[in-house]
């Protein structure tokens, strides 16, 4: 049994995060990744080394039982081992909780099934359909029953009423995706999830380097940005403060033609983001080109579908923070002017978040020892921000499958 847990423990460490680039004369060039620098491939009874676990003069790499943070021996996707035998225990009973149906959350749920047999786990998945209440009775009655650990996406117009449920339980948990702060800005949950603002600038800057191969040599005093924003997700709003500081930054005598588009005024989805994009757009017919950066993917969905009913296809490029929408569509032959994502295989989300929960459960870390070497100044415990690539419908497909097969799981 232990050489079998070895071998499938092997599989999930990784050689290299794959750096999506592509960079030729006539075809759109990719962001570099944010990956970490590679680390060699280590196996079960050898995990990765890190600065963090030990030097280059160190003889032996270190291990789990010689180091105060386990989750310094990740590898390049997160992967790290608590030092606990998952076979050597009883099976934990973790609970997958968001607040709404959403493509990237259903993508979670999967990976989670794929790592169930590695880790020794089972996945009991919740959607509270958007009711807050329900999400907050819900993990009571979880909590009476007994589960070892939550996964949760906390809802931040209710951060701080359910951490305290949270705590209140004594179950280990980490956030997903959504931040949880106090009131000077420090996280005070550990969360997986990628910096807004960062993200945001990035995507922008793609769409700046890579416009004269859809436009040509165009004037870019007539440049308009529509820049999608969630206000009341404090991720979401930094991701469209870095798509308009770049975008500024990058075209600095455009200020009269940024226009800010708050899906707070209907809903995160598809519907809102037309809606949004339709009136922005027709309204503003002095625009001649358009950035559209989107702080979520399913307000891009919609825009694409506005620009289409517009006909302005030809003078409009969209953009997005996050890939389970688009790389979707591409696979159905889609080529409009949604044209790129900036990308995190759901692997990427959900292997670090299992395993830190994972060490939790084994008693191996804490909040406060998770992942210390990635903490920001100022922050009590670490949000890990996941790499990732910005892709066309060029190089998606490779993109992911590299991520498939340093996962482990191909």
């Amino acid at each position: 049994m232990k050489k079998a847990v070895a071998v499938i423990l092997t599989l999930l460490m990784v050689f290299s995060l794959f750096a999506c680039t592509q960079t030729t004369e006539n075809t759109p060039s990719g962001s570099p990744s944010q990956s970490p620098t590679p680390t060699p491939t280590p196996s079960a009874s050898q995990p990765a080394q890190s600065p963090a676990g030990g030097g280059e003069d160190a003889e032996t790499p270190p291990s789990a039982d010689t180091v105060t943070d386990v989750s310094a021996l990740e590898n390049t996707i997160g992967f790290f081992s608590s030092g606990v035998e998952p076979a050597s225990r009883d099976t934990y009973e973790i609970v997958w909780a968001y607040m709404r149906p959403m493509a990237l959350f259903q993508n979670i749920t999967t990976a989670l099934k794929e790592l169930e047999p590695q880790l020794n786990f089972t996945t009991t998945e919740y959607c509270a359909n958007s009711d807050i209440d329900a999400m907050i009775q819900t993990i009571e009655i979880y909590s009476d029953q007994g589960v070892d650990g939550f996964m949760i996406v906390v809802d931040p117009t209710a951060s701080a009423r359910i951490k305290e449920v949270l705590d209140g339980t004594g179950i280990p948990y980490v956030a997903m995706l959504n931040s949880v702060r106090d009131e000077t800005g420090s996280e005070i949950v550990p969360c997986v999830g990628i910096e807004g603002e960062i993200a945001g600038a990035e995507t922008i800057q793609w769409l700046y380097d890579n416009y004269k191969t859809y436009w040509g040599d165009i004037d870019e005093s007539e440049i308009g940005l529509l820049d999608f924003n969630f206000s009341p997700n404090v991720d979401f709003d930094d991701r469209h403060n870095g798509s308009k500081a770049r975008f500024l930054e990058l075209l600095p005598g455009n200020e009269s033609k940024v226009f800010s588009a708050d899906g707070v005024s209907g809903a995160l989805d598809e519907q809102t983001g037309y809606d949004l994009a339709s009136a922005i757009l027709a309204a503003n017919p002095d625009v001649k080109y358009w950035f559209v950066a989107g702080c979520i993917e399913l307000y891009s969905q919609g825009a694409a579908r506005a620009v289409e009913t517009l006909n302005m296809d030809d003078r409009v490029l969209i953009t997005a923070v996050g890939s389970d929408v688009l790389p979707a569509e591409w696979d159905g032959g889609y080529d409009g002017s949604w044209v790129s994502c900036l990308a995190l295989s759901n692997y990427q989300y959900t292997i670090p978040g299992i395993c830190a929960l994972v060490a939790q459960m084994d008693g191996k870390a804490t909040p406060e020892t998770l992942w210390q070497s990635r903490r920001a100044p100022g922050d009590q415990v670490t949000f890990y921000n996941v790499s990732y690539g910005l892709l066309t419908r060029d190089n998606y497909k490779e993109f992911f499958e590299q991520v498939l097969v340093d996962s482990g799981l191909a």
